[in-house]
């Protein structure tokens, strides 16, 4: 997937101009609180992703009131447009040309992954970011299952407003919606069960290659195998607790992926500077699932692109990835450092394009 241009309109400190994006990788520079990094979350959420500085609408909107964006894409031969538009009266709506779009389409049609500092949390984090984080992943690598994702969302919904309603609720009513979690449930588990295995086939030779240290970590998601009657027995045995507090307390939306290291949590004993090495594997790998699943290179942005990467790596992760693909890398530093491997350059100030892209020993 390519892409090809993006506007914004106000969207925190971005200028209205279109902004134009060549092929391969492209370096924005600027100083900082100049806009490298807004530009960089404005395509993670034209392609169909939350911010991922954590970010709510109304602290992206340059108003609190009010956003906009749109962009152009190519997939093979043929361009498609894109468009993003969130308002607090409205919410969020997605445009595939004229027509919405839901948030599983956006997200298939604009293949696309990033990291930024803010990605330590999938070691750091709460169990909420991993299963972000696994979800992501199913959507980018098995697009099918997108419809079990919104059916489970759906029954979860509806069974913890029967939970949440006084005893007189209608127990067959309940025991439907509790049939349907353990169901649709059962479903989620397998299709991220299926989704971490096949990016941990391209997690292990990153950390092999990474070094001893890194190939020692492992990665497990302990409800793999689950079945169906397996959710339903869970659900039965938390079943008074749940009446007591209102809310289903068995399921996917409680469930964790564990990091460890020789038999210990990874974030407990892990240095700072491999736990940011760890998670930009992780997401490598995750860039690496998704492009053998779709059979096309995603978008990739990276965040601060050379913070805590020494040159080596960095360099061979930029020898890894095709020509065709788009990349974005933010970077305070100095463009010609990456001459080799950069094929264009953008520089931000104050919000605004001052370069486009072009070929650095053309600049």
């Amino acid at each position: 997937m390519r892409l090809l241009e993006l506007t914004a309109l106000s969207f925190r400190n971005l200028s209205p101009e279109p902004v134009f994006f060549g092929a391969g990788v492209t370096l924005i520079t600027g100083g900082n609180a100049q806009g490298k990094t807004n530009l960089l979350e404005a395509v993670a959420l034209l392609c169909g992703q939350r911010s991922f500085r954590r970010a709510r609408p109304s602290e992206i909107a340059a108003d609190g009131e009010a956003f906009a964006l749109s962009g152009k894409i190519r997939r093979e031969d043929e361009e498609e447009t894109l468009r993003l538009t969130w308002s607090r009266e409205q919410g969020r709506t997605f445009f595939r040309g004229e027509k919405n779009a839901t948030f599983p389409q956006v997200a298939r049609l604009a293949p696309a992954v990033f990291l930024a500092p803010e990605h330590r949390e999938l070691l750091t984090g709460g169990p909420s970011v991993r299963r972000r984080f696994l979800d992501r992943l199913v959507l980018g690598s098995r697009p099918a299952a997108a419809g079990d994702l919104v059916r489970y969302e759906r029954a979860l919904a509806e069974r913890n407003a029967l939970l949440a309603r006084p005893a007189r609720a209608a127990a067959e009513e309940l025991e439907t919606w509790t049939a349907e979690l353990a169901r649709t449930g059962s479903a989620v588990r397998r299709h991220r069960a299926a989704a971490l295995a096949q990016w941990m086939v391209h997690l292990a030779p990153l950390a092999r290659e990474a070094g001893p240290e890194y190939q020692a970590v492992s990665v497990s998601y302990p409800h793999d195998g689950d079945g169906e009657e397996t959710l339903r027995k869970e659900l039965l045995r938390v079943g008074p607790a749940e009446r007591r507090r209102g809310h289903s307390l068995a399921g996917p939306h409680r469930d964790d992926l564990v990091f460890s290291r020789h038999g210990r949590p990874l974030a407990a004993h892990a240095s700072a500077g491999e736990l940011h090495r760890i998670v930009s594997l992780v997401k490598l790998a995750e860039w690496r699932a998704v492009a053998d699943a779709s059979g096309e290179a995603p978008l990739l942005g990276v965040d601060e692109f050379e913070a805590g990467l020494s040159p080596a790596w960095a360099d061979a992760l930029l020898a890894s990835l095709p020509e065709a693909a788009t990349v974005l890398l933010t970077s305070a530093g100095d463009p010609g450092r990456w001459r080799r491997r950069i094929a264009g350059v953008l520089e931000m100030r104050e919000g605004r394009v001052f370069d486009r892209p072009r070929a650095v020993n053309e600049s």
